[in-house]
């Protein structure tokens, strides 16, 4: 059973340390609005491809016993240094094979949109299912195709005091990926160090996601903009959908 999924790695760094302000300071109140007003603390809640920590972190603080899964050892490096008293597991979602359950399980910034086929987003809408207690949620949110076609291909470079990164991205509309090839100078010491490395989403239609949630026995399904309906501001918050769903 594959557990770690070791492509992100390269990306734990830059990610922990430059990536995501715009979305994270958001998130909780995004939280609040979608999700924990029906779940007060202390519910056990499960994170889904966690990241590093950041969104854990935060609940673990507000009284929510938090577990955290990601299949990048890397990204658990930094998420262990944010949130010490938060287990941490290293899972593909494709692959959970947790024994507790939870009163709700949330994967946030469009972790699920690298899940790249139809068939794997079904596994881990199933395995997500499984773990949930009877009435539990299920919360996500992934981009719509507009972000690929707009905001993906317009991703600026990133410059630094020790980081210099530069994007370059494409969107292929027939098959639904979108590609960023990084390259990425990190300072270290004296040195400048430079490395490569790719990152993939996967655009997921509405008509195909709500497909393989019913199939995985939930119900209730809503589908909130992250925009109109939560009030995510700036360019973050464009196209992107969350899902509520409930076992």
């Amino acid at each position: 059973m594959k557990e770690r999924d070791s492509s992100y790695d390269p990306f734990a760094w830059l990610y922990a340390n430059y990536w995501g302000e715009e979305y994270h300071c958001q998130a909780i109140p995004i939280l609040d609005r979608a999700l924990l007003k029906r779940l007060p603390a202390p519910a056990a809640i499960l994170d889904l491809c966690c990241g590093d920590g950041r969104i854990a972190a935060a609940l673990s603080e507000r009284g929510y016993e938090v577990t955290g899964v990601d299949a990048s050892g890397a990204m658990l490096h930094y998420a262990r240094q944010r949130a010490p008293g938060v287990r941490f597991y290293l899972r593909d979602a494709r692959h959970l094979n947790l024994r507790s359950s939870y009163g709700a399980v949330i994967s946030t910034f469009d972790s699920l949109n690298h899940v790249l086929g139809p068939s794997d987003l079904r596994k881990v809408f199933r395995n997500v299912y499984r773990v949930l207690n009877d009435g539990g949620y299920f919360l996500f949110d992934l981009n719509r195709e507009r972000g690929y076609t707009g905001i993906w291909v317009e991703m600026p470079g990133l410059v630094k005091s020790d980081v210099v990164a530069v994007f370059q991205s494409t969107y292929d509309a027939r098959r639904g990926l979108a590609r960023c090839n990084l390259t990425q100078f990190r300072k270290k010491g004296r040195r400048w160090v430079r490395s490569g490395y790719e990152l993939t989403q996967k655009y997921h239609p509405h008509e195909r996601v709500i497909d393989a949630l019913e199939r995985a026995g939930f119900s209730s399904i809503a589908s909130l903009d992250a925009a109109k309906d939560l009030g995510m501001s700036g360019r973050i918050g464009v196209h992107r959908t969350f899902y509520l769903a409930r076992k």
